[in-house]
């Protein structure tokens, strides 16, 4: 018998979709606890089971576009495979953040932006030890291939599908329009500012960017995630 966590917004219904199916269910699964399969049921969910490096593989559910997974509606039969261990396991790449002295784990994005709105920060990008660029802008996202298809599409990135890093400036202070594919371990460091720079990692704020002193990115632990039949690709699995 499948043993599966669920946790997020209606895990108890969904605890019991697992039940009905033969499954066993475990509500709000402790993070570190003993299950087979995670079903996230939102992206709170999905990203602190990340944060918790919870070891089991995750099954995103109505997490986002660019997370992929399970929209709401396909919930019952997407738990209904889990207990019956119709699934399999991909590693999704993730990034490994260390600023000032924080770490943390990103499956999406990285971004430093300016504290107060319409300030704009110099910020400079490194890869490998050589630097890329120096630009003005709002902030800088460095994206996974998850990521691309998220915020940092919309700042008018590229679309990945292999192991690389978008880093897109958010409103740049340049006529022509800059973006770069990198490979880490890579760097953004805010050279000068206007105003404070917080740090985002997927969305969520890590601290403030100390000037001069880099925001370091690596390949981090991959994520395990569970694919069902009614997963929806990221572009790039």
């Amino acid at each position: 018998m499948t043993r599966v966590g669920v946790l997020g917004d209606g895990a108890t219904a969904a605890a019991d979709l697992v039940r009905d199916a033969g499954g066993d269910a475990v509500v709000d699964a402790p993070l570190d606890g003993d299950v087979d399969v995670l079903a996230a049921l939102g992206e709170d969910a999905l990203l602190d089971a990340l944060a918790a490096a919870a070891g089991a593989p995750v099954l995103p559910v109505a997490a986002g576009d660019e997370y992929g997974g399970v929209a709401r509606e396909d919930l019952p039969g997407a738990l209904a495979a889990l207990a019956a261990g119709d699934y399999e396991v991909t590693d999704r790449p993730t990034l490994a953040v260390d600023a000032d002295g924080t770490s943390a784990r990103a499956l999406a994005d990285v971004m430093l932006v300016a504290d107060e709105p319409a300030r704009i920060s110099e910020y400079a990008v490194d890869t490998r030890g050589r630097r890329v660029d120096e630009v003005r802008a709002d902030g800088v996202v460095a994206a996974t291939p998850a990521g691309s298809h998220g915020y940092a599409s919309d700042a008018n990135g590229p679309l990945l599908s292999a192991d690389a890093l978008a880093v897109v400036p958010v409103s740049p202070f340049r006529v022509e329009r800059v973006q770069w594919v990198l490979d880490a371990p890579a760097a953004v460091t805010v050279v000068r500012e206007e105003a404070d720079v917080a740090v985002l990692v997927d969305g969520r704020e890590r601290g403030f960017a100390t000037p001069h002193d880099p925001v370091e990115l690596d390949w981090g632990d991959p994520l395990p995630v569970a694919v069902v039949a009614a997963s929806r690709g990221v572009g790039f699995e």
